[in-house]
């Protein structure tokens, strides 16, 4: 009887280990997905989702590493290290150390030998083997970069990104009639992917797409918008100017041409070119936007500036940047009330931006404002989104016993 007594808990016992780890087997690939998301995404909330079900797991540590890419890469970098030391064979542990390495340290051989660990166990992680060949072109192995892009395009035909860097491939062999296709193809999918990879191999390649091809205008364009995002603004006004001599009487390239002249303190031609974009198409919400930035940033009128902003807002009353710009010419005049108000809205359309915050934070220090919320709070919130406001020395002047 003992003995049979003995079977059967024994049996009972089994039975919950194993329904224990079928559970965190289930568990494990419930937020697998997420990470596959976040990865593929980026988005935010799929991280406070992986934060809630598993903070102390080693894809919650994958993602406070990875978020600091671009945004401070050597802590990323060490962060990966440690999450690589701990979990060696989890593929996504590699991966974050394999970016952080091409982004930071330049480390191009030893990034690629960890890509290559992820590729191993997964040969359909895209994102692993498209920084893998990035390596491989910074390596000048360009025949192993275009098949890695290729791999991409197989996985993903809308990867805009490995269509581009086919394309830089296949500059770098020589390949100019397969790369003037991939060129356009990638600007079809994302007419901005050269901004978000506008190093000196991405600006030769599109140079020589130009030379082949000076008639095409979405050639011309990209250029012109990553010259703009890069700060290159004079070269943007030039390849603007050429796509007008392509595409007259286009309303966006005055547009940007008048944006591009403001950074360059052209007070007379910035206001004649967005006027002319104005003309052409008066239903364009963001032509007034710039024509505020000019009315404040050049002609110091921050009135006038404000009633442009106005009027951008009544075409696009759901744009943030609008509203945070009218913001902080009113936070300027030392209206804190109203500044809280648009301020408000800009947060409430976009819970990602950490100027807004900071801005808010401010504006409620400065006008002594009693609100609903804590300054320290959103100056906090606004440094761990990242900011261009000096957040760090209004913590420690402000916060640093709250």
């Amino acid at each position: 009887m003992k003995r049979l007594l003995h079977l059967i808990i024994s049996d009972v016992i089994l039975s919950l280990v194993i329904a224990i780890s079928v559970n965190a087997q289930k568990d494990d690939n419930v937020i697998q997905k997420y990470l596959d998301n976040y990865i593929k995404t980026g988005d935010p909330q799929i991280v406070e989702k992986i934060r809630q079900v598993a903070p102390d797991s080693k894809y919650y540590r994958f993602c406070e590493a990875y978020d600091y890419l671009d945004i401070d890469n050597e802590k990323g970098l060490l962060l990966s290290r440690k999450l690589v030391k701990d979990f060696p064979d989890f593929a996504e542990a590699n991966f974050a150390l394999g970016t952080f390495m091409i982004n930071v340290a330049n480390h191009y051989d030893s990034a690629i030998y960890y890509l290559d660990r992820v590729i191993e166990s997964k040969p359909d992680f895209a994102a692993a083997v498209f920084n893998r060949g990035i390596g491989e072109i910074n390596l000048k192995f360009f025949e192993a970069a275009k098949s890695d892009f290729s791999k991409v395009i197989e996985t993903d035909s809308t990867h805009a990104g490995a269509y581009l860097m086919r394309a830089v491939s296949e500059f770098m062999l020589k390949d100019y009639s397969s790369m003037l296709p991939d060129m356009q193809i990638a600007l079809r999918i994302d007419p901005d992917i050269l901004s978000d990879f506008y190093f000196l191999q991405v600006r030769k390649t599109v140079d020589k797409c130009i030379e082949l091809k000076p008639e095409n205008v979405s050639f011309i364009v990209a250029r012109g918008y990553a010259n703009y995002k890069s700060g290159y603004f004079r070269l943007a006004v030039n390849d603007f100017a050429v796509a007008l001599n392509l595409a007259s009487m286009n309303s966006e390239y005055y547009k940007m041409m008048g944006v591009c002249r403001i950074y360059l303190n052209d007070t007379i031609r910035a206001e004649s070119d967005l006027k002319i974009a104005l003309d052409i198409n008066p239903g364009d919400a963001e032509i007034f936007y710039y024509l505020g930035l000019y009315a404040n940033n050049l002609l110091g009128q921050p009135e006038k500036s404000i009633e442009y902003l106005n009027k951008a807002i009544e075409l696009d009353a759901l744009n943030p940047l609008y509203y945070y710009q009218r913001a902080l010419i009113l936070y300027n005049l030392y209206k804190y009330k109203a500044t809280l108000s648009d301020i408000d809205k800009a947060i409430e359309l976009d819970t990602h931006n950490g100027d807004y915050y900071c801005l808010r934070a401010l504006a409620a220090l400065d006008g002594n404002l009693k609100t609903d919320w804590d300054y320290c709070k959103d100056f906090r919130t606004a440094e761990e989104l990242g900011t261009s406001y000096e957040v760090e020395k209004y913590i420690i002047t402000f916060c640093a016993n709250k």
